[in-house]
């Protein structure tokens, strides 16, 4: 079955995910998918779910045909194609900054003659039964799907070399670090940051490759949403919980019998 994600981005539509890095129960998947989102995004850069914990969730999300992937903790090493092992359907790929960091990540996350990544077969990615070589690397090399992040300085001067790397389907930015690097740590409505992502979605539309955005609220998901953005990241579930329970909060406190709570 094509990749559903990227049929759509194929067609110049939008999609819209979240991203979970602390919630890991065997009803997370169908959770996400009865709240609505398109995809699921399992954090493993700043987050804890290791092979173990992934395996079982990447599971779950087969089964139930959720398309998920996993934000990797490098591009080196062999943990990208061992998340494509365990079943995931893409990877996300943080702080690449050169066309080579780039051509490497494609080595490794595609089938020869795309690139060099093994075959392993009756595991998960097959659903533990082995199909004809020719016709599944073929499938899963058009299928997986390569987000980059592009997230400092030298990413931002080095867009358009990367964005030429055949096999990327989306840049995927992280608005925190790409402050950060460009001095202005937690100014994400500062000019320069704004020109900084509207510079990337226009390199980004003119290679052919979706512009992605990790958005933390409504109002700045809307906003780039207007400037572009198709491959859009909305939130994550702690920071979910957390303010939707301070707006429920707010409202219960208010009432005299509860008053400010035995943590204040």
């Amino acid at each position: 079955m094509a990749n559903p994600v990227k049929s759509v981005l194929a067609r110049g539509g939008a999609v819209v995910g979240t991203m979970l890095g602390e919630m890991a129960s065997p009803g997370t998947c169908r959770i996400v998918r009865e709240a609505g989102y398109d995809f699921v995004i399992f954090d493993t850069e700043h987050h804890w779910p290791g092979l173990e914990t992934l395996a079982w969730l990447l599971r779950s999300a087969r089964d139930i045909g959720l398309q998920a992937y996993v934000r990797a903790p490098g591009f080196r090493g062999q943990w990208p194609a061992r998340y494509l092992d365990l079943g995931c359907n893409g990877l996300i790929f943080p702080h690449v900054e050169t066309a080579e960091q780039a051509q490497a990540i494609v080595d490794q996350v595609k089938f020869p003659p795309m690139g060099k990544r093994g075959l392993g077969t009756n595991i998960a990615h097959d659903d533990y039964a082995a199909k004809p070589a020719a016709e599944f690397t073929r499938d899963r090399n058009a299928d997986t799907f390569v987000a980059l992040q592009i997230e400092t300085a030298l990413g931002l001067e080095n867009r358009e070399a990367i964005f030429a790397t055949e096999g990327v389907d989306a840049v995927f930015i992280g608005p925190n670090d790409l402050a950060l690097s460009l001095g202005l740590p937690g100014q994400l409505d500062h000019p320069t940051v704004v020109q900084a992502i509207e510079d990337i979605f226009a390199s980004a539309q003119a290679a052919g490759v979706a512009p992605g955005m990790h958005a933390f609220d409504v109002e700045m998901a809307l906003r780039y949403l207007d400037s572009g953005c198709r491959f859009l990241c909305f939130a994550s579930e702690v920071s979910l919980f957390i303010r939707a329970s301070r707006e429920a909060l707010g409202r219960l406190r208010a009432h005299d019998a509860l008053g400010e709570g035995v943590s204040s």
